[in-house]
């Protein structure tokens, strides 16, 4: 498991989930092969289970931070504080940014964060070893 993480909940806008969904593929490699600092990323929906608790966002996007130390992290946090700045200008500009935002993306409902592993990965006793 990496050791730092940038995690992204979010929602969609109403009626708008495939556009979102499309956007989301091209965002998130835009965001692993443009900006400095991240491995990698992948996207999660809330699994539709029977009695489980509400959960106030439906896609989470899980991105690693290339790299374990604190200089990895805070040049992945720098990357990511540019990239919203440059769009910003890139848009009052009248140009495309280097990472895109859809209108699809529900901005009330959408939340960043940095995390960093407190503790090794623990395997259960339980799950047999995968090759």
């Amino acid at each position: 498991m990496a050791t730092h993480l940038m995690v992204v909940l979010s929602n969609v806008k109403p009626g708008q989930e495939e556009e979102f969904n499309r956007w989301y593929g091209v965002h998130m490699l835009e965001t692993i092969n443009k900006l400095q600092g991240f491995a990698s990323g992948q996207r999660f929906e809330l699994a539709q289970l029977p009695g489980a608790p509400a959960v106030p966002y439906r896609y989470l996007a899980v991105y690693e931070v290339d790299g374990e130390t604190p200089e990895d992290l805070q040049r992945a946090y720098d990357q990511f504080r540019w990239q919203r700045q440059e769009r910003a200008e890139a848009l009052a500009a009248g140009r495309d940014p280097v990472v895109s935002v859809s209108d699809t993306l529900d901005t009330d409902h959408f939340l960043v964060g940095f995390f960093s592993a407190i503790t090794d990965k623990v395997p259960s006793d339980h799950v047999t070893a995968r090759a």
